[in-house]
């Protein structure tokens, strides 16, 4: 592993939730990421699915956890055997011992005894929960082992009460742990690191992937896996595309550059979008756009505070970035009296101000949910003019402190006449 080790207390910790949320006599079962086929004889680099890393720490492929509340609570862990043949190819499988040290776990077999503890436990449980990614913002046609494991449970378990771990997982991720919250931050501080490497290369005639390639080599040069998302670097109109992710165009001086980014570590993410002035100084009308987008940052970053609710926050900017697009003229108050579908800002502002982070860039989580210390939310509001080719977009990681919330973002530059400043 590139990060440092994280202490097996963490793991012990969050099985500990489970097993707790877990009705008397049932067990659940989480399956490792499938390998997903690349092309040829190749796959995609390795990630390990999110709920399994987070009980466990094992980053390798073909491995199972069960855990069991029958009576007794019972944790067991079944990994690849290390063969020497497999290992010639493919380097060092996980030994038991390595595999106790990550995850904190003793009972720890072969995968090839899984089917017959798995059917012990089964006979002596009524409820049988398997590990499921359920996220709403997922859409695939892939069948994945868990979801089809699930399904074969329901067919061949008809006396048995058959169901998602999905809701659980949600629960004990949605609040991080300290060691979380630490690993999170080492995420943002790797991020912060490459926005002061790209800062002397945002001018004109350079491509934007080559902007991508500088926080790559941070990433990885500071122990990150890379990034936690696909970057979004754009110049030009392409600021005002959401999810641009070509970053294949030449950066032209006078234009804007919005950078959304940020670094994976210990399978953790961090979320940054910063704008910057290729060539160093915004224009009188990029400002007015800039400072509008962030005096909203400001006001509502300061709205985030336990029992709050993303959704409330989303009701609040959109009245804020409603009065800053009054300002800019660019809609009127007829514009707002007279609306039609949507209302009059969302030509300008059409996305939600925040989403969980943690193992996950879009971590589990609903935008009702009641916001709680160890929380972490992004806050990120925005104004997106084609016609002008102005997009603006201003976000940090924050963590849901006791008596609002902590910016694990603050040290990265994002006054208008501070990124000026540096850029000179």
């Amino acid at each position: 592993m590139r990060y440092a080790k994280i202490p097996n207390k963490l793991f012990e910790k969050n099985r500990d939730k489970v097993l707790k949320l877990l009705p008397t006599s049932s067990s659940a079962v989480v399956f490792s990421n499938p390998q997903m086929p690349r092309n040829g004889d190749e796959f995609h680099t390795y990630r390990q699915n999110s709920d399994f890393f987070y009980l466990t720490g094992i980053c390798q492929e073909k491995s199972v956890l069960i855990l069991s509340n029958t009576g007794e609570q019972h944790e067991y862990l079944f990994l690849l055997e290390a063969k020497p043949e497999l290992e010639q190819w493919e380097g060092k499988k996980l030994q038991n011992v390595e595999a106790e040290a990550i995850s904190g776990m003793k009972n720890i077999f072969s995968i090839s005894q899984f089917n017959e503890i798995w059917n012990e436990l089964v006979q002596k449980s009524d409820f049988l929960f398997y590990g499921l990614n359920n996220n709403p913002r997922l859409k695939t046609d892939l069948l994945l082992p868990d979801k089809l494991f699930g399904q074969e449970l329901a067919e061949k378990w008809k006396n048995k009460d058959v169901q998602s771990l999905d809701k659980i997982m949600t629960e004990c991720r949605l609040v991080k742990e300290p060691e979380e919250i630490a690993l999170i931050k080492k995420a943002s501080d790797i991020t912060r690191q490459a926005f002061f490497e790209i800062l002397p290369h945002a001018i004109g005639g350079l491509f934007e992937y080559e902007l991508e390639s500088i926080m790559t080599s941070c990433f990885i040069r500071n122990g990150a896996e890379g990034h936690a998302f696909s970057p979004i670097i754009s110049n030009g109109e392409n600021t005002c595309y959401l999810h641009y992710i070509k970053n294949d165009q030449k950066l032209k001086d006078g234009n804007l550059l919005l950078m959304d980014f940020g670094s994976e570590y210990a399978n953790y993410a961090s979320d940054c979008t910063r704008v910057l002035p290729v060539g160093g100084k915004f224009s009188t009308k990029q400002k007015m756009y800039y400072n509008a987008v962030y005096s909203v940052f400001k006001e509502i970053r300061n709205f985030y505070a336990p029992e709050k609710t993303i959704e409330a926050a989303q009701k609040e900017t959109c009245k804020l970035i409603q009065e800053e697009l009054l300002s800019l003229k660019l809609i009127s108050k007829s514009d707002i009296y007279n609306r039609g579908e949507k209302p009059a800002y969302y030509k300008y502002y059409m996305h939600n101000i925040s989403h969980f982070i943690g193992l996950d860039t879009h971590d589990v989580g609903e935008k009702d949910v009641v916001l709680r210390p160890g929380m972490v939310i992004s806050c990120e509001p925005g104004i997106y003019d084609l016609e002008n080719k102005i997009g603006i977009r201003l976000e940090d990681t924050l963590v849901i402190t006791e008596n609002g919330n902590l910016d694990l973002m603050e040290s990265i530059p994002m006054n208008p006449e501070e990124i000026e400043s540096l850029m000179k």
